[in-house]
């Protein structure tokens, strides 16, 4: 079994887990995959909107923010895909390639950037 951060992977079994850690507990469901026939990192922009409330008579105001995050998706074909991280470019590398290693499959780069 291969345990990353907030990953478990188990080819034997063929499924993966995310999870968050509460008081020693690793907390988060496991999710099955057949077959895997590669590893992909990618670049995504995630967008939020956050509404601050009325106060003291000011108006409320609304922002926009987008942030870029890099993600990590292991993949049967180009449409079947289970997202299993998401994080820093250094951070998603690392994961891409244990996990490729792992899993024993080729590693599709779309950010377009360096090498893994």
């Amino acid at each position: 079994m291969l345990e990353l951060k907030t990953l478990l992977v188990d080819k034997e079994e063929g499924k993966f887990k995310i999870y968050s850690k509460f008081l020693g507990f690793k907390l988060g469901e496991w999710n099955n995959f057949k077959e895997i026939n590669y590893v992909a990192i990618s670049k995504v922009r995630f967008a939020r909107t956050v509404v601050s409330p009325k106060l003291n008579g000011n108006q409320k105001c609304t922002s926009d923010f987008t942030d870029f995050k890099f993600v990590v998706f292991i993949c049967k074909d180009s449409r079947i895909k289970h997202l299993v991280f998401k994080g820093e470019y250094e951070d998603a590398k690392v994961v891409t390639k244990k996990v490729a290693e792992y899993l024993g499959v080729e590693v599709v780069d779309y950010t377009k950037d360096k090498e893994i």
